[in-house]
């Protein structure tokens, strides 16, 4: 694959901001260490279904509400010998085949689930479903599943197909190659659940709600009745305690709540034939997704018959979303004296410190600066320019502070690390790129050799 141009790459990703205070300001000059990498665009095939189309002369058993008839899916289906089948009606099916459906079902198309059991008969599908299962190492690119119309045995059908991207990011428009060949549905290696949306329910749960004709010793808090749980409790003496779902307003069975009309209450024995209601601090849930899937719309309550109440959502299944492309850059940040080695005279001058490491220039660039206190990187001999320190590497340092005393001379203490830190707004510090993703650098500045802490860093790219 060919890899994107530094130039807008780096244009892309000009936004990042960097911060931080110490000895010198910090710098928002990055450095592009590594381009994105991106995965394939691949399509994931699943099933074919029977298309339904309109014909005038349609039977009423076969008339489906949109207009479409199933008079050829029928036919199909007995010679086949099927007895169910899901179908797909569209409004752009009359673009016969090579036409691709895409969009939100009930509005691009809809699905039905016909059975020829005691007769022709059919359901309304009201959530997009699917049998494609794509690879483990895919992800899901933004879309669900498309059909693709075409023909067979004279007949309209839809084939599901699924665009996903494997083995990395989603990759731009115009990156890479030719599309590799779709994945076929039968092809061997681990899968995803089926691409879908179903419907999660919960266990049904004691519901408490504001009522005319609730007993006075039963409305223990917030204006709401717990008649119900209390009889629960007192028909069940091995129960401790009842969790109990409380509805802000009058409720029958069939309304559903929203979560900000419900409190969660905990129903338990006080005295001897007294109780009380707790609110609880934290919400339980008894909702229990499929494994593969995950929450894709807010939880609510449906009232049912009986003075209960259970939970639902909806949750989407098949290949988790691609994970956003990174370019890995080296950030900078602040810069700080270096003392290197030892020099003649310099302890006779009174700037040999920490054994036998010289602080005169150091010194010079407070005195010039009116520093009174920095931080300083120590080295065992000179190096030049370019040269990095960083654990692990071939040179020795350490760190030390610095500062003036009330007499004019300096006294400086060894530390174990520095303390600028590199902030990156919207990027990562970069933890898998051994000991060289971070430490300092030499650089000529300020009168002299100074270090300039830098890191690794991933950016989103965008």
């Amino acid at each position: 694959m060919t890899k994107m141009k530094r130039g807008a790459m780096l244009a892309a990703l000009a936004a990042a901001t960097l911060t931080a205070g110490a000895a010198a300001a910090q710098t928002s000059e990055m450095r592009l260490i590594r381009d994105p990498v991106y995965g394939e665009l691949r399509d994931v095939l699943g099933a074919t279904l029977p298309v339904a189309t309109p014909n005038p002369k349609c039977s009423k058993t076969l008339l489906l509400p949109d207009g479409a008839c199933l008079d050829q899916v029928v036919s199909g289906m007995k010679a086949r010998g099927a007895t169910s089948t899901l179908v797909l009606t569209a409004p752009g099916a009359g673009g016969g085949a090579g036409t691709v459906i895409s969009g939100p079902i009930d509005r691009a198309y809809r699905l039905y689930d016909v059975s020829l059991t005691g007769g022709p008969s059919f359901r309304p599908v009201t959530l997009p479903t699917s049998s494609v299962r794509v690879p483990r190492d895919c992800y899901g690119a933004g879309r669900g599943v498309d059909y693709r119309l075409d023909l067979r045995d004279g007949q309209l059908v839809a084939r599901e197909l699924q665009t996903v991207s494997c083995g990395g990011p989603v990759p731009p428009i115009g990156y890479g190659g030719p599309r590799l060949p779709p994945i076929g549905a039968n092809e061997p290696g681990e899968r995803w659940p089926a691409t879908a949306v179903v419907a999660v329910t919960g266990a049904p749960r004691q519901l408490a709600a504001p009522r005319p004709d609730c007993p006075p010793d039963a409305a223990l808090r917030d204006g709401i009745c717990f008649a119900a749980g209390i009889a629960v409790l007192a028909s069940q003496p091995a129960f401790k305690e009842l969790d109990v779902i409380g509805a802000k307003r009058p409720v029958a069975p069939g309304v559903v709540l929203v979560d900000k009309e419900t409190e969660q209450y905990v129903l338990k024995r006080k005295g001897k034939a007294g109780f009380k209601a707790d609110k609880r601090w934290f919400d339980k849930s008894s909702l229990s997704t499929p494994a593969g899937c995950a929450l894709t719309s807010p939880v609510d309550f449906e009232v049912e018959p009986g003075e209960l109440v259970h939970e639902r959502a909806l949750a989407g299944c098949g290949a988790p979303p691609a994970p956003a492309p990174v370019a890995v850059f080296e950030a900078y940040g602040v810069t700080m004296p270096v003392v290197q080695g030892n020099r003649p005279g310099c302890a006779e001058r009174g700037e040999q410190l920490l054994g036998d490491a010289c602080f005169t220039d150091v010194i010079g660039w407070m005195r010039a600066r009116k520093v009174p206190k920095a931080e300083v990187l120590v080295l065992e001999r000179p190096y030049g320019p370019g040269a990095r320190v960083s654990g692990g590497g071939p040179i020795r340092y350490s760190f030390a502070d610095i500062w003036v005393n009330p007499d004019g001379t300096y006294k400086a203490d060894r530390k174990h690390s520095y303390s600028a830190q590199i902030r990156s707004g919207g990027c990562s510090n970069v933890t898998d790129g051994g000991a060289e993703a971070s430490g300092l650098m030499l650089v000529r500045g300020d009168g002299g050799v100074m270090a300039r802490a830098y890191q690794w860093v991933a950016c989103p790219v965008r």
